[in-house]
């Protein structure tokens, strides 16, 4: 099983986290990097042929508050109407049809809320990188120090592979769906 993971920025000229997650059924193997313009974003995503995208971003916006937003509010999650979060509504909205027009399989997921529900999440990197590592996460997450952006893409990812295995919820409506952990 592979599932990217991405923290996506709002503007192409900040730091997109990307994580590539593997697993066989045992240990789940991760390896992250920082990715910015929509093309490079898209070219990894395409050499890699992923099972799922899972994406920390707006993925769908009609320009009004969503639902998803409001019930995931408690753990950090902003409105998609605030200015900063509509240009990366706007950003995730067209790499989600990019993704599907591929025929890749992309789903909307809250890292923050899912680090929280997960029982992992600190403000300290170090700190969160090592409640990370002690979800059965190995690979190069044990190798260095991630930035907050790949920690995030990580967590992403790690949803995305509780999403394949059956093992989140969604929360929200026609307006846009978040996956979160059930766990």
């Amino acid at each position: 099983m592979r599932i990217i993971g991405l923290d996506l920025a709002g503007k192409p000229s900040n730091p997109t986290g990307f994580c590539i997650l593997e697993s066989d059924g045992g240990c789940k193997k991760v390896s992250t990097s920082i990715a910015y313009s929509d093309d490079e974003i898209l070219e990894k995503i395409f050499s890699i042929q992923p099972d799922l995208v899972a994406v920390d971003a707006p993925l769908k916006y009609a320009g009004v508050n969503r639902l998803c937003d409001e019930e995931l509010s408690r753990y950090g999650a902003l409105p998609a109407t605030l200015s900063g979060m509509s240009v990366l509504a706007a950003r995730g909205t067209n790499l989600a049809k990019k993704l599907a027009d591929a025929g890749l399989k992309c789903i909307e997921v809250h890292s923050k809320s899912s680090a929280k529900i997960l029982g992992v999440y600190a403000k300290d990197d170090f700190d969160f990188q090592k409640n990370i590592m002690a979800l059965d996460v190995d690979g190069g997450i044990a190798n260095r120090l991630y930035s907050r952006d790949e920690l995030d893409a990580v967590v992403a990812a790690i949803t995305g592979y509780l999403h394949l295995e059956g093992a989140t919820r969604e929360v929200g409506d026609s307006a846009g769906v978040i996956q979160v952990p059930s766990v």
